[in-house]
């Protein structure tokens, strides 16, 4: 009896006091502003990605280990201030989200971005949630201010790459896309 207590005592010591498994970094991405953003293992069963700057750390996006490192998502692009975190899963739409850099907070949500221009600094894409829902929105990172258009109804695409920016001025937007006669067309907006 005393043999079977000292083996379940070395087991039981091993097990409690055993070294857990070290995170694993599956993909790195050095950010501008001194942040670095890893996809990488937390614990035995989660994947997440982390922002870093210096000392700091803060755990953004976290999911099973299941679910696969697609449904954390890509950096897609990178700004002064913030940056957008993309996903694509099985037959969704592209979605993302605009992350602030400083604070690790999502500031807009979109799906199916058509238009992106990295030296002005402004992206084009469909919203998904809140003021968004059902607009054509036009993104500014330098200030972090959205307009908002409504999205045409008369055309047959239902999900992603439906418009194309055809013109963008400081007074109008202009976005060509199908109607439901299967024609060109192209809708102007004025800007505020």
């Amino acid at each position: 009896m005393t043999k079977k207590l000292l083996i379940l005592f070395y087991l039981l010591s091993f097990t409690c006091f055993a070294k857990s498994p070290k995170d694993t970094i599956y993909k790195t991405y050095n950010l501008k502003g001194g942040y670095t953003l890893e996809v990488k293992s937390i614990g035995a069963d989660s994947n997440a990605t982390v922002l870093i700057k210096g000392n700091n750390s803060n755990i953004l996006n976290s999911a099973e280990k299941a679910l696969g490192l697609d449904v954390l998502g890509y950096v897609y692009a990178d700004f002064d201030n913030t940056y957008i975190m993309m996903t694509h899963v099985d037959v969704e739409p592209v979605k993302f989200e605009v992350i602030d850099k400083a604070q690790g907070q999502t500031i807009i949500y979109g799906q199916s971005p058509f238009y992106k221009d990295t030296v002005k600094q402004i992206m084009m894409f469909d919203g998904m949630y809140g003021k968004g829902r059902g607009k054509l929105v036009l993104f500014n990172f330098k200030t972090n201010k959205a307009e908002y258009f409504p999205a045409p109804t008369d055309t047959p695409c239902f999900c992603c790459f439906c418009w194309k920016l055809v013109g963008l001025t400081d007074s109008e937007v202009k976005i060509q896309y199908e109607n439901l006669k299967h024609e060109n067309v192209i809708r102007t907006y004025s800007r505020k």
